[in-house]
């Protein structure tokens, strides 16, 4: 290994290859504006009090109702550049929103080729809280009278209201009839109808089944308990937004000189050093944070340690006989990034070695399967960013989401060879 490398040029000229985001899972960002409750003015302690849920709805209120004695998470944020500080929020909010979300989650209707009409995706509970099921009708029949029935098999079936009740039979349990004269009453009848889940389950589902005569129809329901977003300001400089880690051993040299360059073109951004060597030397840098490890421990114990400190919504990996140039453009980097929220992780190459892709097959879920991995071969280019290409591994300087990486993780066990044992890790 040589002992110094100078990094290669990340303009809009050069080449940057990005690794897509089924490698590195994940979900969420820091949002820091809350400030984990400190530092906020004429904050108000309040005691914990006892949930009950709301009343369910097809849809979420525009904004939060606040009920007594909750905590308003938006009063948290300081008054001080309180409308700068929420406006970033609100478009931190938005990447997360299309980063998270999926085509999965849009809510659809299902025509009624059959007289059955249901939502067929996108449907989504909250353990314990009854909400109303959305579309369901029955449709262009015409009888003297009408016969619906609905059954699920964890959750209660009910009434949002108790109009009707004589045409009802079995409320509140899992198999719910519905009978009436007139279409139309029916159909109002069924838009009043209730799912709950009363076992608190943060992660499941259901299905129902809805029948009239011999037409039936089986639909998905996803039970989830919403988390809060995990979102970062942005804030407005570099070193608000990257930190630089690296891992090194034995080679104090180098890392001064790469200390030196990283200044010289970042002089506030953090370099965090995760040091597993066996006679550590003390590093004394303004904005340099030094972690002492036991000895030995290895590339991707140190790897997770240095993220695990980050502060910041990216960080910049790099090794530790690197060298930053003029060339050298963190926020070519971050453009794209920002500009394409379902990657984790943007790379370069570094001494001609670049990238490589995966293909991998299950097999019979026993032995394994198998995976070929081919080195510079790419999927596609990346779109309105087509000197960048689509791949599953990059070389060790690379861009990432903090959030998405921490989830992942670095495998401590792995110590010396890991350019290609990451990808057996997080795959």
């Amino acid at each position: 290994m040589q002992a110094e490398r100078k990094m290669p040029s990340f303009g809009r000229a050069g080449l940057i290859l990005l690794l897509s985001i089924f490698i590195f899972s994940g979900i969420g960002y820091r949002w820091l504006s809350s400030y984990d409750m400190v530092e906020v003015e004429d904050k108000i302690e309040a005691p914990m009090q006892t949930w009950s849920p709301p009343t369910g709805q097809v849809k979420p209120p525009a904004s939060c109702t606040c009920p007594a004695k909750s905590y308003d998470l938006a009063g948290s944020i300081p008054t001080a550049n309180r409308e700068d500080i929420q406006k970033r929020r609100a478009e931190e909010y938005k990447k997360h929103q299309a980063r998270t979300s999926s085509i999965l989650n849009t809510l659809l209707f299902a025509p009624s080729n059959s007289p059955l009409q249901y939502p067929i995706q996108g449907f989504t509970v909250r353990p314990l809280v009854p909400t109303l099921i959305p579309g369901l009708a029955l449709h262009r029949v015409q009888r003297s009278s009408y016969k619906v029935s609905l059954q699920v098999t964890k959750g209660v079936l009910s009434l949002g209201s108790q109009s009707g009740a004589q045409s009802v039979k079995g409320g509140g349990k899992k198999l719910l009839i519905l009978e009436k004269l007139s279409l139309e009453e029916l159909n109002k009848l069924l838009a009043k109808v209730t799912y709950t889940i009363p076992v608190y389950h943060i992660h499941t589902g259901d299905l129902v089944h809805f029948s009239f005569e011999l037409h039936e129809a089986v639909f998905p329901i996803a039970i989830r308990q919403p988390t809060v977003p995990v979102l970062f300001d942005m804030g407005t400089k570099i070193s608000d937004q990257v930190t630089v880690t690296t891992k090194t051993f034995l080679r104090y040299k180098e890392l001064k000189v790469l200390i030196r360059s990283l200044r010289q073109f970042y002089k506030d951004v953090v370099l965090i050093i995760a040091d597993d060597s066996f006679t550590p030397e003390k590093i004394t840098e303004e904005n340099v944070l030094q972690y002492i490890m036991p000895g030995g421990q290895g590339w991707f114990a140190g790897r997770t340690l240095a993220v695990s400190q980050v502060t910041t919504k990216y960080f910049l990996w790099v090794d530790d006989d690197f060298l930053f140039t003029e060339k050298t453009k963190i926020e070519d980097l971050m453009e794209v990034m920002e500009a394409t929220p379902e990657l984790d992780v943007v790379g370069g190459s570094v001494s001609g070695h670049q990238y490589f892709s995966i293909a991998y097959e299950e097999g019979d879920g026993v032995t394994g399967g198998c995976m070929d991995r081919k080195s510079n071969k790419k999927f596609q280019s990346l779109p309105n960013y087509p000197k960048c290409s689509i791949v599953n591994g990059v070389v060790n300087f690379f861009l990432a989401r903090t959030d998405a990486v921490n989830r992942v993780r670095f495998d401590p066990k792995l110590k010396r060879v890991a350019h290609s044992e990451v990808q057996l890790s997080v795959l």
